[in-house]
């Protein structure tokens, strides 16, 4: 679907000083990193049949992929814990054509490892497909297409296609016969291509439990097999990231995950006899907090529909004394019937400098146009008062182009009727939107400021200085405290979903020196973190800044020259946090690592 537009007010969404502002609610980002490049070979490496992928735990590495990416929890009814969609983004995270939104085209393609069909004979390739799920939904003529390669003559030959439209929350069997002539033959593959709108994150197809076999026939596309279907994105209650210094066991640790599982198939004599439950949770140092490898058997004969089933487990009452990083893997056995990659869940949880509340996956994204200054702001309920020094947002390609668009950062405290109230810090200087970058959905901003220290509840948004809308990536999976306006007020959002929003305490993160994103005015130090040498720029010429120790000590003294540049060593300075001061006010950070 082109547009999926929830206006509070009717009227043009285009950028227009003297209206109302509105909400819109859009198309879903990706947030998954894109697939390793092909592996096998033609000649060496080919792959016997059968071929099974139930699209879990990543996106497996032989698969050759072209912006599609592995999801969990963004299908409708789903049958399993993962899907591969085609969301109509490239691999670096951008539309394929940026603002424009008609114009269908190829974007999108999942293109198969290289088969040995030697000795095989009605070779069938099946898969099951979703158009839309919580994403955008397709349309009738958007499409996905099938080819098959013959490498005898290095030619692809067209094997049908599926039309769009249609049921957004059921998923079809479909299935497609490989081309006699590929019979016998070494190095076939087949590809998967999107045919829908380049403009971002539009038209959204999911396949999942893909399958290629010999012997097959169309119909041969039951399942059976038992999977898990929804995957909680956090270990503890509330938030998906924080502080390691804000943990507090009495409040975030809980004695259940929140799951569902599914068992896909005619129910045979007696029922799947399934160990639901095991569980192994580790820290970063391998170190087991907890685990329970015994669990009662559980059998029934409900089958085809997703069970909601409470995964036990232990409350270790962890005292959390630095950065740390949890794996919980949870797993049944017993009959184990099908793809087996779906029998186990994983969870990854970070404890940084960073808060979370949302799941980090983003089915659509939210923005506001018209009006004087539009503006958006999510509520933050944190453990505790503290500093902020900088916000990641993830920032998604939804068929606008953002070449000449620029925001600010804004934080404000909760009046007394749950609306942003009195200003806690507006940045000075205006910042360009950037997209996601590699594995991670999110960039980092970095406050012009030397830290702003905010309450325990805040709204933290951004405030439009152009035109006509950045749209920001929603997870329709968690809700709560989004609001939107402009010059003249705010109003809290009719709408679902959570915007993908973290605020950055204390700390500057890890890898400031490649993801950050500072304003467009502001002076800019790099490498940022630093061991040996950092540039500055667009200071003012001939400008004189003091460098501090973390202690407050001055420690070294520095010009920029008539361009308002400098590159100074940093050999001598200890690990640490040092402060620069510059002579017309500028307050920077740089960190030392060697």
């Amino acid at each position: 679907m082109k547009y999926i537009l929830l206006f509070l007010l009717s009227g043009s969404f285009y950028w227009i000083q003297a209206q109302t502002p509105v909400e819109e609610i859009r198309m879903f980002i990706s947030t998954n990193s894109q697939s390793a490049s092909q592996k096998s070979s033609k000649s060496s490496d080919t792959l016997i049949l059968p071929f099974i992928d139930g699209f879990n735990n990543g996106l497996r590495p032989e698969w050759s992929s072209l912006g599609v990416v592995q999801a969990n929890n963004w299908s409708k009814d789903p049958l399993s814990s993962g899907a591969a969609v085609f969301d109509g983004v490239s691999f670096n995270g951008e539309a394929y054509r940026p603002g424009i939104i008609n114009n269908d085209s190829i974007t999108d393609v999942l293109i198969s490892p290289y088969f040995n069909f030697q000795g095989a004979t009605d070779i069938v390739l099946s898969f099951f497909i979703q158009n839309g799920g919580w994403g955008d939904p397709t349309e009738t003529q958007d499409s996905l297409i099938i080819h098959f390669w013959n490498p005898s003559d290095s030619l692809w030959i067209h094997g049908g296609s599926l039309q769009g439209g249609g049921d957004q929350e059921k998923w079809h069997a479909a299935a497609f016969s490989f081309p006699s002539i590929l019979n016998g033959q070494k190095g076939v593959r087949f590809k998967i291509s999107r045919f829908a709108s380049p403009g971002g994150m539009f038209d959204h197809f999911l396949i999942d439990y893909l399958e290629v076999g010999a012997n097959r026939t169309l119909s041969d596309t039951l399942l059976f097999d038992p999977s898990w279907t929804r995957i909680p994105s956090s270990i503890t209650r509330i938030f998906h990231e924080i502080p390691w210094w804000h943990y507090n066991s009495l409040i975030l640790e809980r004695d259940s995950l929140t799951v569902s599982y599914r068992r896909n198939g005619i129910p045979p004599v007696g029922g799947w006899q399934l160990n639901l439950g095991k569980y192994v949770w580790k820290d970063d140092n391998g170190n087991i907090i907890a685990s329970r490898l015994s669990v009662p058997v559980v059998t029934n004969l409900v089958h085809n529909v997703s069970t909601p089933y409470q995964f036990s487990i232990s409350k270790p009452g962890i005292n959390m004394l630095g950065p740390s990083k949890w794996k919980f893997k949870g797993w049944f056995d017993g009959e184990n019937v099908g793809e087996l990659f779906n029998d186990t869940l994983k969870i990854t949880q970070e404890f940084g400098s960073r808060y979370a509340q949302e799941d980090g996956s983003a089915e659509r994204s939210y923005g506001v146009s018209q009006g004087t200054e539009p503006r958006l702001a999510q509520e933050f309920n944190f453990i505790m008062g503290d500093t902020i020094v900088g916000l990641d947002l993830s920032i998604a390609s939804a068929g606008y182009d953002w070449s000449n668009m620029t925001f600010k950062i804004g934080i404000w405290e909760v009046d007394s009727i749950g609306l942003p109230g009195d200003q806690i810090y507006i940045s000075d200087s205006s910042f360009a939107p950037v997209l996601p970058f590699g594995n991670s959905p999110f960039r980092h901003f970095i406050l012009d400021t030397n830290g702003i220290y905010v309450p325990q509840n805040v709204f933290i948004g951004i405030i439009q200085t152009t035109g006509p809308a950045i749209t920001i990536g929603l997870d329709l999976h968690t809700n709560g405290g989004k609001v939107y306006g402009d010059l003249n007020g705010w109003f809290p959002s009719l709408l679902p979903g959570r915007l993908l929003m973290r605020p950055l305490l204390r700390n500057l993160p890890n890898d400031l020196g490649y993801f950050a994103v500072w304003s467009e005015e502001m002076i800019k130090l790099f490498p940022n973190p630093t061991y040996e040498f950092f540039n500055l720029i667009n200071a003012k010429k001939f400008e004189k800044f003091d460098i501090y120790s973390g202690l407050g000590e001055k420690i070294y003294q520095f010009s920029a020259d008539q361009y308002g540049k400098a590159t100074e060593s940093s050999i001598s300075f200890p690990n640490g946090i040092y402060f620069i001061k510059g002579q017309y006010g500028s307050n920077l950070r740089l960190l030392v690592r060697k």
